[in-house]
C-alpha cells in the first residue's frame, strides 16, 4: 500500500486569552521567528513572511489564521521558534511588552495569556474598619464600575491605563474619590475608607 503524504499539517496551534478571566482575546498580533524566517500575523488575520533573501512576502491564507483568540501556523519546518504575542490596539488594557514563549515544532500547542490592566482594593468604614458591602466603585470618565463584595473587596479588569479618578459611594457613607496611576498590564491596589453619614 502506497504511503500518502499529508500536507498542510498544523505545526503550531494555540490560544490567546486574558490571564485573569481566561476569556479569549481576538485583537492580537502573533509573531513567529526561527529557522531564518519571521512570520507576523496581524490582528485582521493577514500574515507576512520575512526573510533575508526575499524581503516581505504575503503568505497564502492556508498557512495560518487567527480567530476568536485561536491561532495556528501550518507547514513549518521542524525546529525551535520564538512566539511573540501582543495586543497593540489594546495596549493600554494589556502590557505593552509582547509575551514571549519558546516553542518547538512539530505538534506543539501554545496557550498564551496576556496580563490585563486592573484595579483592586477594599472599601472599609473609617470608624471601625469594618468592610462596606455593595459600595459602588466607579472609574471616572468611563463606564467601568463595580460593587464591593461581602469582604468590601472590588476588582476592575481590562481597564485603560492612565491617571483616572476613582469614585466610591454608598447611600450610608460620605463619598470618597482618589486619583490613581494605572500602568498597562499591571495590578494597582487602592483601598478606601468611608466616613458614615451622621
Amino acid at each position: 500500500m502506497e504511503e500518502i503524504e499529508i500536507r498542510h499539517k498544523v505545526a503550531i496551534a494555540g490560544t490567546t486569552s486574558d490571564e485573569i478571566t481566561n476569556q479569549p482575546i481576538a485583537d492580537v498580533v502573533v509573531e513567529l521567528s526561527g529557522q531564518n524566517i519571521h512570520i507576523k500575523m496581524c490582528e485582521n488575520g493577514s500574515f507576512y513572511l520575512i526573510n533575508q533573501q526575499t524581503g516581505q512576502v504575503k503568505l497564502p491564507t492556508s498557512l495560518s489564521k487567527i480567530q476568536n483568540g485561536f491561532f495556528y501556523f501550518m507547514d513549518l519546518p521542524n525546529g525551535e521558534y520564538t512566539l511573540k504575542v501582543s495586543a497593540p490596539n489594546l495596549k493600554k488594557r494589556y502590557a505593552e511588552e509582547p509575551k514571549v514563549q519558546k516553542v518547538t515544532v512539530p505538534n506543539l500547542q501554545a496557550n498564551v495569556q496576556l496580563s490585563p490592566t486592573r484595579l483592586v482594593g477594599q472599601v472599609k468604614r473609617s470608624d471601625n474598619n469594618e468592610p462596606i458591602v455593595t459600595a459602588l466603585v466607579k472609574l471616572g470618565g468611563s463606564e467601568y464600575q463595580t460593587l464591593t463584595n461581602e469582604k468590601g473587596e472590588y476588582i476592575l479588569l481590562g481597564i485603560v491605563a492612565g491617571k483616572p479618578t476613582v469614585q466610591v459611594s454608598h447611600p450610608k457613607f460620605e463619598q470618597s474619590s482618589q486619583q490613581v496611576e494605572l500602568v498597562a498590564g499591571i495590578e494597582h491596589i487602592q483601598d478606601f475608607s468611608l466616613k458614615p453619614l451622621s
